[in-house]
């Protein structure tokens, strides 16, 4: 591989299917990484102690990664939630400085859908797990309606220059494959 790769950011909300719409769309396309920060942060012994704390430590881990596989040319499908333009901004100029280039998306899925996915997610994962943590933090914040608040303020994506394309559950990995092109 030549040049620098394409980053798929997939935006959402949690349960909203990101990190399911990245597995299947990596495990079929040589040279994808699916760079899903919660996989790696549940590496980390932080997680089980202080989740929060766990995602800012995994980040130059994960900004490392990024950059090596877009500037050796390879492609990431990058799962996670960004509220604004600002927290994304060091992962994307990492992108733009390895030579690569940044595809923006936001996967929509209502908030009720999204509470039901986590709340399953989380009755069928150990105690512990990336998933336990979401669900606790999301029921003390009001569950759904703190899924709602969330998607509310995803909003400001829309606001600027460079708005992510909106895609769906439905949305086909060919479409995707076809942004990641150019």
């Amino acid at each position: 591989m030549t040049g620098g790769g394409t980053c798929i950011f997939v935006n959402g909300l949690p349960g909203s299917g990101k990190s399911t719409f990245a597995r299947r769309f990596v495990e079929s396309r040589r040279g994808w990484l699916n760079l899903d920060v919660d996989l790696l942060r549940g590496l980390l012994g932080t997680a089980s102690i202080d989740f929060v704390q766990a995602g800012a430590e995994v980040q130059p881990l994960a900004l490392a990664m990024l950059r090596e596989q877009i500037g050796r040319g390879g492609n990431v499908f990058f799962p996670q939630l960004f509220f604004t333009p600002e927290e994304a901004a060091p992962f994307e100029e990492a992108v733009v400085a390895s030579g690569g280039r940044v595809v923006r998306t936001l996967l929509h899925e209502g908030a009720e859908e999204c509470w039901r996915r986590v709340e399953d997610r989380a009755q069928s994962s150990a105690p512990g797990s990336i998933d336990r943590h979401i669900l606790a933090l999301l029921a003390e914040a009001g569950g759904a309606l703190e899924l709602e608040r969330m998607q509310q303020q995803l909003s400001v994506w829309s606001d600027g220059p460079d708005a992510p394309r909106i895609i769906y559950s439905s949305t086909s990995h060919e479409e995707l494959a076809l942004l990641a092109a150019g």
